[in-house]
């Protein structure tokens, strides 16, 4: 047994002292990723003699080690064959309750044997993880090779449409390997009806989701999960229906429009319209206006060689760079739904960092009305898609890009160091320029960070100018640039600060002649 095996099945076991225990940090094992079969073996045999019920301290070295055998068969997906019917039998002794135990399954679709195949399916069918996010980890594997028996899958991962926490995965697959030719026949052809009946009562439950009202924020959280689940499975049925071709689905489709889901209708419209339906293509056209769904409404209306039936206002480049946006702050890690506002306030070419042609750069002001109050800000649409949570309708659009372009922009010799980083010049640094900002009548509240940028060093502190507005200072060598948190009630802080402070030179230095500050 190799020396770096033997260190890491010690630290899985708990084997070692405390204090050495300690110093085995997981990060440290990540040759596993390129482990030998033997090495494979070894700590497969090691995972299946711990104890259910695995002590808080030890679980990262299994997390460890479940993902890195992953890596290592995506990359090298060979895997001895007496392994894999002892995989699903851990798996199935793991239980429904173990935190890690849906690891297990990319090692089968990783390694994509018939045997590891079938074994999948019969899991993914019997008895899937509970969480969408904790299931989609074994079928990634399935959409990103194509060297495997597919199959070998089907019939009996179609089984697995009863459970709600991998329906969509399995007819997001299904339409993947039909729609790449991986399948000359969709595999849910032969169950059309049971999608169409699916896809009947998901559209009435998500139907009664719409019409309920004065939720506790308890009950509201579980039904945005509800909602969330729903519209995942509504949208592979419509995509699986419409390639199946089955025109019995037309009914409960025409149903769908009815909600007022707009990705739902617009998926609902294209399914129509990939079947033949003339209405489908005028929903399209309808579903073209609404800027969340518009990107979607056009690549579907050019699938079906239908674009010309959009009207040319929503076709131009500032109309998808607002349908872009739109989506983007849409998104569950963004505000979850899209704006209620949204106006173009700039368009202009500037030549941009880590572009080597001049990019078109679109300025969007948006804006959410909820009961606790409204929120605006300026959105991005070019070289980058992106919004900050503070609100930057205060400043100049130069100022918003260079905002935008010192956060995307990035040099070995621009970075940040903050206090607990600093050694004892970076603090003597830091308390002279902190003294030359309060000698110009700057109360220092914090300070934040010092920044280098192509070696020149700034300060960036919290401050309080002499007549009592609040702002942000970042002070060089030279001079003190002053930003103000005037103007609305979420200014920005000292990190989008810098942010603007550093991208107005990159963008001054890229744009010489026609970017003025």
């Amino acid at each position: 047994m190799s020396d770096r095996l033997n260190e890491f099945l010690l630290h899985l076991s708990g084997a070692l002292p405390s204090q050495a225990q300690t110093s085995g940090e997981p990060h440290r094992f990540h040759w596993i990723a390129a482990a030998d079969d033997l090495e494979v073996a070894a700590i497969f045999h090691a995972i299946e003699h711990l104890p259910n019920d695995l002590p808080k301290d030890r679980r990262p070295y299994l997390d460890t080690a479940l993902n890195l055998v992953a890596m290592r068969l995506r990359d090298e997906p060979e895997l001895p064959d007496e392994l894999i019917p002892r995989i699903a039998a851990l798996y199935r002794r793991w239980g429904a309750e173990h935190p890690l135990r849906h690891l297990l399954l990319p090692w089968l679709t990783a390694n994509g044997t018939i045997e590891a195949l079938q074994e999948f399916a019969d899991l993914t069918a019997d008895d899937p993880p509970n969480r969408t996010s904790a299931a989609a980890v074994g079928f990634a594997p399935l959409m990103r090779h194509g060297d495997f028996n597919a199959e070998a899958l089907y019939p009996r991962l179609l089984d697995a449409l009863q459970h709600i926490s991998v329906a969509a995965l399995v007819l997001d697959l299904s339409n993947f390997l039909f729609r790449s030719g991986r399948l000359q026949q969709h595999p849910a052809a032969g169950v059309s009806g049971q999608l169409i009946d699916l896809l009947g009562g998901i559209t009435s439950r998500l139907g009664q989701l719409e019409e309920t009202s004065e939720l506790t924020p308890e009950k509201l959280q579980v039904m945005r999960s509800q909602v969330s689940e729903g519209v995942a499975l509504a949208v592979a049925l419509c995509d699986a229906l419409a390639l199946i071709g089955d025109k019995n689905a037309i009914g409960k489709l025409n149903q769908l429009l009815t909600l007022s889901h707009r990705q739902l209708q617009c998926e609902a419209a294209a399914a129509l319209a990939r079947l033949g339906v003339e209405e489908g293509t005028k929903h399209l056209a309808e579903m073209a206006k609404h800027p969340v769904v518009r990107l979607r409404a056009l690549k579907f209306a050019e699938e079906v060689e239908q674009l010309a039936a959009i009207d040319e206002e929503w076709k131009s480049p500032v109309a998808r760079a607002e349908g872009e946006l739109a989506l983007w702050l849409s998104q569950e890690t963004q505000f979850g739904i899209p704006p209620h506002e949204m106006e173009l306030i700039d368009q202009r070419e500037l030549a941009w960092p880590g572009f080597e042609e001049p990019q078109t750069c679109y300025l969007f002001r948006y804006a959410f009305h909820m009961p606790a109050g409204s929120f605006q800000s300026l959105g991005i649409v070019g070289p980058l898609t992106h919004s900050f949570a503070a609100d930057l309708t205060p400043w100049k659009p130069e100022d918003a890009y260079a905002a935008f372009a010192g956060w995307q922009a990035e040099h070995q010799d621009v970075f940040e160091t903050e206090p607990p980083e600093w050694q004892e010049s970076q603090k003597q640094l830091a308390d002279s320029l902190a003294a030359r900002v309060v000698s110009e009548g700057y109360q220092v509240i914090q300070v934040v960070k010092l920044g280098y940028f192509f070696g020149d060093v700034r300060l960036v502190a919290v401050v309080r100018r002499a007549d009592g507005i609040p702002g942000v200072a970042v002070a060089d060598l030279r001079t003190t640039t002053f930003y103000s948190g005037e103007g609305t009630d979420r200014p920005i802080g000292p990190h989008e600060a810098y942010m603007m402070h550093k991208g107005r030179e990159f963008l001054a230095s890229f744009n010489p002649n026609t970017y003025g500050m």
